[in-house]
């Protein structure tokens, strides 16, 4: 007699979230809380490396940008061979890419080494990111997912701001390299934590036809299943490039739209996190306290990704990241024109933080929403990657318009008017999703 077929997709959706699925979740902002602590720590980091080495301060743009165009690159290859070769192994290749270069950071002795280094460090950070956000997507059910997603994303932001506190206190006592040998060991210990308790997408296992060792993770669900239980998902078995994928099913010309929420909300969140210490410094702040500014950008992210999910599923995508991104452009303004002042950098550098948090945790949602589980690892790592490259491209605006003497304040006007672009192409992609009827928060429930 043949045994009734277990839909892994409903038993995931219908059942209250487990303990393993907690344990997914709180391992992918694990190792989310690294890239956080990475961001900061170069930026803080700078003043201090240009003393050490003689290097100007005006030739960190492409130090900084350097990681930012591995992320990019990263992003969009190892979430490419993740929807082939799973989540799990790709994720310790970058872990393993963000330790050993990290480390090498320490010992580097100019430019040409630090941009080597943090290019191939920003590769494994921006190849970890798809391979955890689809993760986490496809353990979490349903009716929770954009919660789920934007609460692991809130471990960027806490890596960011217990790295910055951290930072203040161990930049003047134990000099720039001690900073990047601790963000280079955290990657290795990280790695044999997921080697033991990650486990692979239990949706791809499926889907990759690799019954076994999906029984044994439902077996770790506290889920029995006779050996010849068939197993599915909801989704049938996409054919072709999982890149050209992403474009297919009515999802080119929104994915395009996305992109542009993604560019802008990473590029003014990093502008903010990696030259507000350099403009601080230029105003007579000290080193030490730059980096205790910087915290508070964190912190504001922190709430701001960590409740977007909630509210973009309570309130929609338009009410929430629209709001978002207009007042994010007014923060960032502020934090321009206060870089005088240490209360009023943390004040606006924190709203920064709170509602760019919101609108980026709110792209990463969408796009979570947005593609099924054959091709959400590539999905992601493309919107991700146009984040990445926000990221790049920003801090070379901001570099160029202080080499060219525009002040702080006057920079900061025009980095956060992008925020206003984005409020836009949010408003563009809610109505073109609801025309085609594609499942994204705001309209209908993702059943991937």
């Amino acid at each position: 007699m043949e045994t009734e077929a277990l839909n892994v997709t409903s038993l995931i959706d219908d059942r209250p979230i487990g303990g393993l699925q907690i344990a997914v979740i709180i391992l992918c902002a694990l190792v989310n809380m690294l890239d956080g602590i990475d961001t900061q720590s170069i930026g803080v980091a700078a003043p201090f490396i240009a003393e050490g080495l003689g290097i100007p301060v005006a030739q960190f743009g492409p130090i900084f940008s350097a990681a930012l165009l591995g992320a990019a690159l990263g992003a969009i290859g190892f979430g490419a061979v993740a929807d082939r070769l799973g989540r799990k192994p790709l994720l310790l290749v970058a872990l393993l890419l963000i330790g050993v270069f990290t480390l090498l950071t320490a010992h580097a002795s100019s430019v040409k080494w630090l941009v080597v280094y943090r290019f191939l460090a920003g590769a494994g950070l921006g190849g970890a990111t798809p391979c955890f956000i689809a993760l986490t997507s496809e353990y979490a059910p349903a009716r929770n997912r954009a919660a789920c997603v934007t609460l692991m994303w809130a471990g960027f932001p806490l890596g960011a701001m217990l790295g910055a506190f951290a930072n203040s206190f161990l930049l003047p006592a134990f000099g720039w390299r001690a900073i990047f040998y601790i963000g280079g060991l955290l990657p290795l210990i990280v790695a044999m934590i997921l080697i033991i308790w990650l486990p692979e997408s239990l949706k791809f296992l499926v889907n990759r036809g690799a019954f076994d060792a999906a029984r044994r993770i439902l077996q770790r669900m506290g889920i029995k299943t006779e050996p010849g239980t068939k197993l599915t998902t909801n989704e049938h078995k996409q054919e072709g490039l999982p890149l050209r994928q992403v474009f297919s099913e009515g999802r080119g010309l929104l994915t395009l739209l996305l992109w542009v929420p993604f560019f802008i909300s990473f590029g003014i969140l990093t502008v903010a996190v990696l030259w507000t210490p350099t403009l601080l410094r230029l105003n007579g702040i000290s080193p030490a306290m730059t980096a205790f500014v910087v915290a508070f950008n964190g912190l504001g992210a922190l709430f701001g990704q960590g409740l977007a999910g909630r509210l973009v599923e309570r309130f929609g995508a338009l009410r929430t990241l629209v709001p978002a991104f207009i007042l994010g452009a007014l923060a960032t303004a502020g934090l321009g024109y206060g870089a005088s002042s240490v209360a009023a950098a943390s004040f606006f550098i924190g709203l920064n933080g709170l509602f760019l948090g919101l609108a980026s945790g709110g792209a990463i949602a969408l796009a979570a929403l947005l593609y099924p589980t054959a091709v959400r690892s590539s999905g992601v790592g493309l919107g991700m990657a146009m984040g990445r490259f926000g990221q790049v491209v920003s801090p070379l605006i901001a570099g160029g318009m202080l080499g060219a003497g525009f002040n702080a304040g006057q920079i900061m006007v025009v980095i956060g008017s992008g925020a206003l672009v984005g409020a836009l192409f949010v408003i563009w992609f809610r109505i073109l999703a609801a025309r085609r009827h594609i499942a994204t928060v705001g309209t209908e429930a993702s059943t991937g």
